[in-house]
Parts: C-alpha cells; sequence; structure tokens
C-alpha cells in the first residue's frame, strides 16, 4: 500500500488522462485514508508537527515560510492519517501556494498546475477521514457530487479548498475541463452554501459570483446572479480583498464596465491588507493581481 508521502507525491508528478482533462482521484485510486488506532508517540509526533505547520503558515506572505508549513502538514498527516483537520490545512496550504506565489513565476507553470492538483487531493483524503461512507459513495458511483448531501458542516473546509482549487486547475488545462468539472464544482459550492454561507469571507458567494460571470449563457452563465452573490459576499466582509478582484476582473470585463473594473480594483491598492488582519497575507497578494489587472486594462477593454 502507498504511504501517504507517496500518495502526495503522486498528485504533484503525475496527471491522468480522461475527458475534458481527466484526473484520478484519492478515491478511485481506492487509497482513502483510515482512522485506525494511533499510538500516543505518532499523535505527539504530530501534534508538534501540526504546530510547526501553523507557526509557519502564519508567516505564509513568505514563499518559504508557505513551503514549510506544506511539509510538516503533510508529515503530520503521514503521522496521523485520520485527521481531517489538518488535512483541510494543508489543502488550503497547497492551494495558497499555488495561488498566491507560484502563479507569479512564468517558469513554474507545471509545478503551479501540479500542486493545485495536490490540493484536490489533499482535500479528498480528508474528506475519506471525515466520512469513510462519503468515500465509498464516491468510490462506488464515481460522481463527487453522489455523496455530498451527506456531509455536515466539519466537511465545508475540505470540500470549499477542492473545490477551489479544482476551479484553478481546471481553468489551466483548459475551456474543455472547465465545462467537464463545472457541474460537479457547484454542487459542491452548492453544499457549502448550504452548510455555512460565511465560510472564508462569504466565500462559497464569492465563487458563484464568479461563477455566473465566467460561464457562458448556455453552461449557466447569468450575469445578474453574478452580481447578486459578488454584492453579498462584499457587503458582509469588505476587507477580503479577494471579492473586490474577482468583482472586477471577472463581472465587469464580462459586462464591459471599466468604470467598475477600475473602482474596485484601485479600492484594493489604496486600501490597508490588514483591514482583515487574520488574511493580511491574502490580501497583499490581491494587491498585486489588482495592479497586474489594471496595467492589462486597455486589453480587456474595447
Amino acid at each position: 500500500m502507498k504511504t501517504t508521502i507517496q500518495i502526495l507525491g503522486l498528485a504533484l508528478a503525475l496527471a491522468s488522462v480522461g475527458c475534458g482533462g481527466g484526473r484520478t482521484s484519492a478515491f478511485d485510486e481506492g487509497t482513502t485514508t483510515s482512522g485506525g488506532e494511533v499510538t500516543a508517540e505518532a499523535q505527539a509526533h504530530h501534534d508538534e508537527l501540526v504546530a510547526q505547520g501553523d507557526a509557519a503558515f502564519a508567516n505564509r506572505g513568505d514563499e518559504a515560510q508557505l513551503r514549510a508549513a506544506v511539509d510538516a502538514y503533510t508529515q503530520a498527516v503521514a503521522a496521523v492519517p485520520g485527521d481531517h483537520a489538518t488535512w483541510a490545512k494543508l489543502t488550503r496550504a497547497q492551494y495558497f501556494l499555488a495561488y498566491g506565489h507560484m502563479e507569479f513565476n512564468p517558469e513554474l507553470e507545471a509545478e503551479t498546475t501540479a500542486m493545485y492538483q495536490a490540493a484536490i487531493t489533499s482535500a479528498e483524503h480528508g474528506l475519506a477521514a471525515l466520512s469513510p461512507q462519503f468515500a465509498e459513495q464516491v468510490r462506488s458511483t464515481g460522481q463527487f457530487s453522489s455523496g455530498l448531501a451527506s456531509l455536515d458542516q466539519r466537511a465545508v473546509p475540505l470540500v470549499y479548498w477542492r473545490s477551489s482549487a479544482l476551479g484553478r486547475w481546471a481553468r489551466r488545462d483548459g475551456f474543455a475541463t472547465v465545462l467537464a468539472y463545472k457541474d460537479e464544482i457547484r454542487a459542491s459550492m452548492t453544499r457549502c452554501l448550504e452548510l455555512d454561507r460565511e465560510y472564508f469571507f462569504g466565500g462559497p458567494d464569492r465563487y458563484f459570483g464568479a461563477f455566473f460571470a465566467v460561464a457562458p449563457s448556455y453552461a449557466g452563465g447569468d450575469l445578474e446572479r453574478s452580481r447578486q452573490h459578488f454584492d453579498y459576499s462584499i457587503s458582509r466582509y469588505p476587507g477580503y480583498f479577494g471579492t473586490h478582484v474577482l468583482y472586477a476582473v471577472e463581472y465587469a470585463v464580462k459586462t464591459q464596465d471599466r468604470e467598475l473594473f477600475t473602482r474596485e480594483l484601485q479600492w484594493v491598492i489604496d486600501n490597508d491588507p490588514n483591514m482583515l488582519p487574520e488574511v493580511a497575507a491574502e490580501n497583499v497578494v490581491e494587491q498585486r493581481k489588482a495592479r497586474e489587472a489594471l496595467a492589462r486594462a486597455d486589453e480587456l477593454f474595447e
């Protein structure tokens, strides 16, 4: 049987072939995570590693610190594979490593895509640890969305970050892949919306704001619904800069509203990322993305 470290390495190294950029999930491989008996020694080692990971993740604006967090969390879930909460921490750390650091380096295209895949796989192991019943249902039906109704609020971080990583990976792979996974991601985020609409500063609404803007009308796109979701997320958590950036680069570009585009991005650039101290690192990244988007305005608007 593969160890957890080998599984994560495989996720980083390989992308399976399939319809619309298919991938082999942890469920497909039959490598779901057991929550069996844990020795006191393994638990103590795990707890120390999680503490190390948490300390490094607190400084995630520094790429080296974030990589250290990923390494620590990876070792922690190898020691105690049934710890779904640390799988969620690992998933989020891998996602932010790709989104907040690696995406800015054009020489790391393949590695960035692989890191998103690793985040997806980590979330799947976490869900298997949280609910073996869910994992078995996904494996038996071949459909991730088939078991979503059985999940409770504890699953939201894993489902949310898996969906976020899956969406980023799909867009990097191509439009056919986006179409292949859009229903699965939509079902996943709908479940997050039902269980915890406020998760990660209105994250489910932020997702649907982008989804309804990006999708063509024949695939479910709806600009009015996009605006409503963005407006809700911003009204609840104006200090989370990522929502403003997505509103600008997805909705404002799609509607060719340059005034809105400029206003939202300039607001992000001009404000203090510490408006929400717990996501100051994310806000700094969004300021960088806002500057890059503004620099491309003439390309984005007719």
